[in-house]
């Protein structure tokens, strides 16, 4: 994770001058940047680009950055997750603290599958078990887990991390 801290007054007068700062770090790391980067305080800075997992503008205050991206580092989170708060909770992780963050994410579960309907099959193997096991052979062959999949997804959110073949999901 890093912001791209530019000089506006360079930018204005058509030169490229500012640094990369990545986070999370040190607010006097951030502080001293930004001083470099607004000729000690006579003139504008912007972030004109950024490498993080959530979205931001260019005057998206740097140490507000800073601190999310304490807290995501804290949370181990990825950027999958991230859209999984933010899609199944509304989270904005710009006015989130971390106790708040936290909680929501007591409430989120994941399944190791590879596509959808491994999910479903494991989902169903993780809970019901013993019911599907119970089951005559001709009937538990028979589930259809790619409707049951769709179904899942109307009663619950899930979000789908494709590089480690990991779903989160929660019943909110």
């Amino acid at each position: 994770m890093q912001i791209y801290i530019a000089d506006l007054q360079a930018y204005n007068s058509g030169y490229l001058k500012g640094e990369w700062i990545p986070l999370p770090t040190d607010e006097d790391d951030i502080q001293d940047a930004i001083l470099r980067q607004s000729q000690n305080g006579q003139s504008d800075f912007a972030i004109h680009d950024w490498e993080l997992p959530f979205e931001i503008n260019e005057y998206t205050n740097p140490l507000k950055i800073n601190e999310i991206c304490h807290t995501i580092q804290e949370l181990n989170l990825n950027k999958y997750l991230i859209q999984h708060l933010e899609y199944a909770y509304g989270i904005d992780l710009k006015n989130t603290d971390t106790y708040t963050l936290k909680n929501y994410l007591d409430n989120i579960y994941t399944i190791e599958a590879s596509n959808n309907i491994e999910f479903a099959q494991n989902f169903i193997y993780e809970f019901y078990f013993d019911q599907i096991e119970a089951l005559p052979w001709e009937i538990s062959y028979s589930i259809d887990y790619e409707t049951l999949y769709k179904k899942l997804e109307m009663t619950m959110n899930i979000t789908k991390n494709e590089y480690e073949n990991i779903y989160y999901y929660s019943n909110n």
